[in-house]
Order: structure tokens, then sequence, then C-alpha cells
């Protein structure tokens, strides 16, 4: 009798103090809002919440690196438009000079405006971008476009590094001037200033005009080619940017089911527990009290 009375006690005891001590956490869940307030509480949940925080970090530095390169690639596609724009108007200048019925005058005046054209482009060319780089340069400054003592353009073949915008995943934030004004058949700049000094020189039946047409045709299609490379990875970087709002959501939620409390269901369990625990009190002191348990004590 003595042992069952000892379990009696016992059982009643952890009982107790088991309603209690979840009467107490649920009392923390809602002043904190948290149902985990310790790694040690729930190992499961706590690494699940830690793994979300570090994508949450990284979605960041991404996000970060996303709107930089985003920046950039507008900026490149609306100096690439002006840059074709420039050389649709040399091309018009040149095929109106490779006309047999222009003077040598006229030719000069069209060399002369063909000299500020490609000036033009160089200024383009050498754009800064929104962090005060050469937009079409090196990272370490180096212009996009120079002329070499010869007088010779030089064009700047280093782009800025990769941009990272996800988990194993990078964008070119810009272009390389080489690409946008040397081709395997020719040299844009080189060329239209060599043919802007042979206009202004004088080129009576406007040989050199005609023979640098097709090359100028070929300088408007290669910056549309680098113009369209621009803005399919301006596209790639607004669609990832889509995609990591949708997972920063799905994330967000996620870590709401984990962790957050669920108050309205909270305050109804207390109160439930609140009545188990008073009942179970009263009925083990009233049990306590009878006359057998005295005996037995």
């Amino acid at each position: 009798m003595q042992i069952s009375t000892a379990s009696f006690y016992d059982l009643n005891a952890k009982r107790i103090s088991a309603m209690t001590a979840r009467a107490t956490q649920l009392q923390t869940e809602i002043a904190t809002g948290k149902k985990v307030q310790a790694p040690s509480q729930d190992p499961a949940v706590s690494q699940q919440l830690a793994e979300i925080a570090r994508k949450d970090q990284d979605a960041q530095v991404y996000g970060k690196n996303m709107t930089l390169a985003g920046s950039l690639l507008d900026q490149a596609d609306g100096v690439l438009g002006q840059i074709g724009t420039q050389i649709q108007r040399a091309r018009e200048l040149v095929t109106k000079a490779a006309n047999g019925t222009e003077t040598v005058e006229s030719r000069r005046i069209i060399g002369t405006e063909l000299a500020s054209i490609v000036d033009a482009i160089v200024g383009l060319a050498n754009t800064r971008n929104v962090r005060g780089q050469p937009l079409f340069g090196t990272p370490d400054g180096t212009l996009a476009v120079t002329r070499d003592t010869d007088g010779v353009f030089q064009y700047a073949t280093t782009n800025v590094s990769e941009v990272p915008i996800a988990d194993n995943q990078s964008v070119q934030a810009t272009e390389s001037a080489s690409r946008i004004f040397k081709g395997a058949t020719g040299d844009t700049l080189n060329m239209l200033d060599t043919l802007a000094k042979a206009l202004t020189a004088g080129d009576p039946n406007g040989t050199s005009a005609r023979a640098a047409l097709d090359e100028i045709q070929v300088a408007g299609d290669r910056v549309d080619v680098v113009q369209a490379s621009v803005g399919a990875r301006s596209a790639r970087v607004e669609l990832q940017q889509s995609l990591q709002t949708t997972t920063g959501t799905d994330r967000s939620e996620l870590r709401s089911k984990l962790e957050d409390t669920d108050v309205p269901a909270a305050y109804i369990e207390m109160q439930q527990l609140m009545t188990a625990l008073q009942a179970t009190q009263q009925s083990f002191s009233k049990l306590s009290q009878l006359s057998l348990f005295d005996y037995l004590r």
C-alpha cells in the first residue's frame, strides 16, 4: 500500500509539473510570438530555420548584385542604341558621298560631319557607369577607346567580372569595346576615321565612300548583335529577380509556419490546460486528504 501511495503522489506530481511547464511554455510563445525559443527545444526545426536564414542572407547579396547588373545592362543597352544611331547616320552620309553626283566640296562637308560622328561614338564608348568606371572599359579604369601615338584607335578587351545572381549562376553585366567595334572583317572607328580623312582631303569620284559601304553595314550589324546580347542578359536578370521574389515569399511562409505562434490556438490550449490543471490540483488535494491516505501515511 505504501508503494501505491508513493506512486500516486509521484504520478500526480509529474502530471501537474508537466502541465505547469506546458502552461509556462504557452505563455512564452504567446508573449514572444515564437514557438521555438532555443535550438535545443526543437533541433530539427532550428536547423530548418538556420538554413532559411542563410538563404535569406544569400538572397540579399544576390538581390544587390542583380540590381547593379540590371542597371549596368540597361545603361549599356541605351548607349549601344545611341552608337547604333550614329553608325546609321554615318551610313547615310557615306551612301550620299558614294553618289557620283556629289562634288569634292560636298564630300568634304560629309567628311567633316563623319569626323564629328567618330568623336561622338568615342564619347559614347567611354561613358562611365553608375560606379564611375568606364562602361565598356576595364575594372581598373582603363577607357574603352583610346588613340595610340600613331593616332590609331585601340579598344579595351577586358570585361568586368561576371556578377553572381543566384547559386551557380552569374551574368556578364557589361560589354567589351573590342567586341562592339572589332570583328574578323573590320574595325569600325579606324575605318570611319580613315574615311572621314579621305573625304575631307577630297575624293573626286567617291571611291573611298563606295568601298566603305559594306564595312559600315557590318559595323552596324555588329552593334545590333551586341545590343541583342545585352538585352537577353537584362531579361535574364529580370527573370531571376522575379524568381527570387517568389522563392523569398515561399521561404517567409515556411519560416512563419515553423516558428510563429498561432496565438488564437495557443490561447485556447492555454485555457483548456489551465482548466485541466485546476481540476487535477483540486482532485489531487481531495484524494490526498481521504482518511485512507491519512492512515497510509
